[in-house]
């Protein structure tokens, strides 16, 4: 006598954006050691980085929200070396550290810290470039702040159905939404604005704009699918859908990336600006024979160097154009990345072996060297890649 097989309890799983989607797009076997098991990460620092700025914008714009105003710039006493976060003393109450600090103490509750004294510097200087270069552009056209948005959509089926834990998952993040009415009150000169009009002029009526920060410089442009710049147009396209399917909503007409890193460029971001030029594989670039040209070509490691605020600015803020045709093909992208993940966790559930059911795929020399599994890691170690941990 034969006995069915019994089918699994059924869940609907729930699926962050920036968690779970960009994380196993990024890497299969990192993502299942970081987000399969109950075992936290010794040094989440994507995690600590990016919540750390989206947590210093909230913050500082609530202040700003409270006094309609701020005294912008903003000063930043900069953590020594080795500081713990504690409360700062003897700081005034406007500077960026004693709004940081409180930050760095919920994030360490939930076991998230810096990578390290250089990076949790980096952070606040970072903090202190976006706040008070976009800070008085962006928190006047702020119409809804730090907002959850979910939604449910139907999973791809499998190949095989008896063994499937869900029919639908949740997806979810949080956005910033920027409204009609505020972007027609600023000045043409708000930078902000002048993007979007560029890319948008035909804009009118009643609209949002939809705004997300991301803490490292502007990637590439590249059409292949695990690229950031693709990656990341499949999460604003997808916070789109998700904006559109809450009942308060207006139609979205585009979103934006901040990307912060170009605020306050290192000796990274110039070195990758510098190779990139040289390719044309980036889309922002400065005309022929400006100062920022000739800085960018004429640096070298160690050099300094002062590129315009206009030319910064054009770096860190890109305008991805929805439609309704755009945020279709950017949900069922992401609709086979749940696939795929479920289709991990299922052949996980019969071969009870990770390593052969998650690959180690990255494509990232970043990501790999911030992993904390990378020293057992077949594809880091087989790639000429410093092996230090820098």
């Amino acid at each position: 006598m034969e006995l069915p097989i019994k089918r699994p309890d059924r869940i609907i799983p729930d699926y962050s954006l920036t968690g779970d989607v960009l994380s196993f797009s990024r890497c299969q076997r990192s993502y299942r050691y970081y987000n399969g098991s109950s075992l936290p990460p010794s040094r989440p620092v994507q995690l600590w980085y990016g919540e750390f700025l989206h947590g210093m914008m909230e913050r500082t714009y609530r202040l700003w929200q409270e006094n309609q105003s701020l005294p912008f710039p903003l000063h930043c006493t900069i953590p020594e070396e080795g500081e713990r976060p504690d409360e700062p003393v003897g700081l005034p109450a406007l500077d960026l550290r004693v709004i940081g600090w409180p930050i760095e103490q919920a994030l360490a509750h939930q076991g998230k810290f810096a990578r390290s004294s250089d990076a949790r510097i980096s952070a606040y200087e970072r903090a202190e470039a976006v706040i008070n270069q976009l800070g008085p552009h962006l928190f006047p056209l702020v119409d809804v702040a730090e907002r959850k948005v979910i939604g449910t959509r139907p999973l791809l089926p499998g190949q095989n159905s008896n063994v499937e834990r869900a029919t639908r998952y949740i997806l979810e993040g949080i956005i910033d939404v920027l409204g009609h009415t505020q972007l027609d009150d600023q000045p043409e000169g708000n930078p902000l604005k002048a993007a979007i009009v560029a890319t948008q002029p035909d804009l009118n009526g009643e609209y949002e704009i939809i705004i997300d920060y991301k803490g490292s410089r502007r990637p590439p442009v590249d059409t292949d699918e695990r690229s950031d710049w693709q990656l990341g147009e499949w999460q604003v396209q997808t916070y789109a859908w998700l904006r559109s399917q809450q009942p308060e909503a207006r139609p979205v007409a585009a979103g934006i990336l901040v990307y912060i890193g170009e605020l306050a460029p290192g000796t990274n971001e110039l070195s990758s600006l510098k190779r990139e030029m040289r390719r044309g594989r980036t889309d922002v670039v400065p005309a022929n024979g400006t100062p920022d040209y000739y800085q960018i070509n004429a640096w070298e490691p160690g050099r300094q160097v002062n590129l315009s605020g206009d030319f910064k600015m054009r770096r860190a803020i890109r305008i991805i154009p929805v439609t309704q045709a755009s945020m279709q093909a950017a949900t069922a992208a992401i609709d086979r990345v749940v696939r795929a993940i479920e289709d991990r966790v299922v052949d996980e559930r019969t071969s009870n072996h990770i390593r052969q059911t998650w690959p180690a795929d990255s494509q990232d020399e970043a990501t790999c060297v911030a992993c904390d599994f990378r020293v057992s890691c077949e594809r880091y170690n087989s790639r000429p890649w410093p092996q230090s941990g820098q």
